[in-house]
């Protein structure tokens, strides 16, 4: 996955069910706002914040994960956690990555409305000591809820660095996605034409 060296990395989690244009957003604006060699486009296993047992099949996602990306410099698909048995936590994966690589520099890319539960994740203290916390917003919350939350948890974890990753808007979401394949309606605008094939070819999110 990584040469042993050091680095400033990027990782960009979720279950990408599917992957869309605003997931590639955060991806591509942290590379560039950041510098970072590259972005590690991560989906988890078995996630604690939901159930996918009964959503596509991980193949599916990570196909449709490497579609979206091909060609994009800097974004690089992983299966790091994928390989990982059991529930899939943040701190357990930076643990690791952390000791597999000592020299390379973390960053952690995340949404305006995870970080106001970031304080509430499993070990909230390992994955702020591990890793840089790139946050972005988003319509469900307002950026001043989230630079007081911001400020809220660099006093809670003091060893914490977090910081605003600013992107152009992208009000989209997996289930908006799925929603809209089940209506029949157009989604363009949402994931890159090669998703939308793999999407129809596999007869995916119909009721």
């Amino acid at each position: 996955m990584l040469a042993q060296k050091a680095g400033h990395v990027g990782i960009l989690g979720g279950t990408f069910n599917p992957i869309h244009y605003g997931h590639i957003e955060l991806g591509v604006q942290a590379l560039e706002q950041f510098r970072l060699d590259k972005v590690l486009v991560m989906p988890n296993n078995k996630p604690g914040y939901k159930d996918i047992s009964n959503e596509v099949t991980t193949d599916h996602r990570v196909n449709m994960i490497k579609l979206a990306i091909d060609g994009i410099k800097g974004l690089e698909y992983s299966d790091f956690e994928l390989r990982r048995p059991g529930i899939t936590y943040t701190s357990d994966t930076l643990e690791a990555l952390h000791e597999l690589y000592p020299d390379v520099h973390w960053y952690f890319i995340m949404g305006g409305d995870s970080i106001m539960y970031f304080d509430h994740w499993h070990r909230p203290d390992i994955i702020s000591r591990h890793a840089t916390l790139l946050v972005t917003t988003r319509s469900g919350a307002p950026e001043d809820m989230v630079n007081d939350k911001i400020a809220s948890l660099q006093s809670l974890f003091p060893a914490s660095d977090i910081r605003r990753e600013y992107i152009h808007q992208h009000d989209i979401s997996s289930s908006d996605i799925r929603a809209a394949v089940r209506s029949g309606e157009d989604i363009r605008d949402m994931v890159p034409d090669s998703v939308i094939t793999y999407i129809r070819d596999n007869g995916l999110y119909h009721v």
